[in-house]
């Protein structure tokens, strides 16, 4: 018997969203999906922590992708092929991916069609480390930095990673993600001796915030979200992404790729959006061409956002610069997705990653002016 449950329950009801209510239907692939990540004597469980990407693309009513044999033909897809996926279109690592001619169609196929995108983008290590100074600003002694928890978080989650081996080391010592409440203190003096040891050679209003902050809470009694928890499990599956997106568009109709433990972990619930119930399902991508276009969106942002992670700012702008008549091409395209599926919903593109993350891609994609420090990387 399924357990019946209220929607709203799972789904983001940040105030700031529009066109959640819209009645969509989104169609899902992911990329870099490691299961769980685990804390371990040499580090982490997996070897690469590439970002995670939960998305596809998104069709409003009346809206069709077309003929996907017109497609399979201007592609030329080999009729062998059961279907189409993204290492028919583009292979290699991202820049050779941008300069496909394939995927630069099926960008221009979708942009044709008024066919935008969805997306939930997550920095796995920041995933992670942001519950530190979520615990924090959780506390009502501390509610005054609740208003920067961004900028603070982004300051912190660039110290943390400036020697990632130590600090990983660090936190397994102490049982991270379950802190033991007589060593509040410890633990957090240690967090602040991170902060210290890769403090930045010119400080900005958030990482004195963060200094002060980390001081002030080694008085704290316990860590809000860090404590009652499995020592060393840092991620225990990412069936909650696929929750939050199904219950966050309550009124759209979902459907997802076939993932057994995906479909394991949310199948048991019977999602409830009052006294109807909120339409999802898993496919066999072979049978459905929207799942298939949403695998090569998902392996194009998979490593698209990878190598904004990964990517000096500097090294990023000197790319730019230099990018082919396809790349250029393919950015613009890309842009235009993001802009038609902007106009629809804020809640469809969700980042889960740094500010600076943000900024880098902002930077990369659209041109905008970096902000000074991550010039000096």
């Amino acid at each position: 018997m399924k357990i019946k449950i209220e929607a709203a329950t799972f789904g983001n009801d940040n105030p700031t969203l529009y066109g959640t209510e819209a009645q969509l239907a989104l169609y899902y692939d992911e990329t870099n999906n490691i299961r769980k990540l685990r804390l371990t004597e040499n580090g982490l469980n997996v070897a690469k922590h590439d970002n995670f990407v939960l998305g596809g693309i998104v069709l409003k009513p009346g809206q069709s992708v077309g003929d996907i044999e017109e497609l399979r033909k201007l592609l030329w897809i080999q009729k062998t092929a059961e279907e189409i996926k993204f290492d028919l279109v583009a292979k290699g690592d991202f820049e050779k991916v941008l300069d496909s001619t394939k995927l630069n169609k099926v960008f221009e196929w979708l942009v044709a069609r008024g066919i935008g995108i969805h997306y939930v983008n997550v920095n796995i290590l920041n995933w992670f480390i942001l519950d530190i100074i979520e615990s924090l600003v959780a506390d009502d002694r501390f509610e005054d930095f609740l208003p920067f928890h961004r900028e603070i978080k982004n300051e912190f989650h660039r110290m943390a990673i400036a020697d990632l081996p130590a600090f990983l080391a660090m936190l397994r010592s102490y049982g991270f993600p379950d802190i033991d409440r007589s060593k509040t203190n410890e633990f957090m003096t240690e967090i602040r001796a991170v902060a210290q040891r890769h403090w930045p050679l010119r400080p900005n209003n958030a990482t004195r915030m963060l200094n002060d902050l980390l001081g002030r809470a080694r008085s704290l009694p316990k860590l809000a979200f860090l404590v009652d928890e499995t020592p060393n499990e840092l991620i225990d599956g990412f069936s909650g992404f696929f929750l939050d997106r199904i219950c966050t568009f309550r009124n759209a109709r979902h459907v997802l790729d076939e993932e057994y433990e995906i479909q394991d972990a949310i199948e048991k619930f019977q999602l409830m959006n009052g006294d109807r119930e909120v339409d999802f399902s898993f496919v066999d991508s072979k049978s459905s061409a929207e799942v298939q276009l949403s695998d090569i969106v998902v392996g194009f942002l998979g490593k698209y956002f990878t190598f904004i992670e990964k990517t000096p700012m500097s090294v990023l702008l000197s790319k730019r610069k230099a990018l082919t008549k396809t790349q250029s091409s393919t950015l613009k395209l890309f842009a235009t997705m993001i802009d038609i599926s902007d106009e629809t919903s804020n809640g469809l593109l969700h980042r889960i990653t740094t500010l600076d993350s943000d900024w880098k891609s902002d930077s990369f994609l659209l041109g905008r002016a970096p902000p000074p420090h991550l010039l000096e990387d």
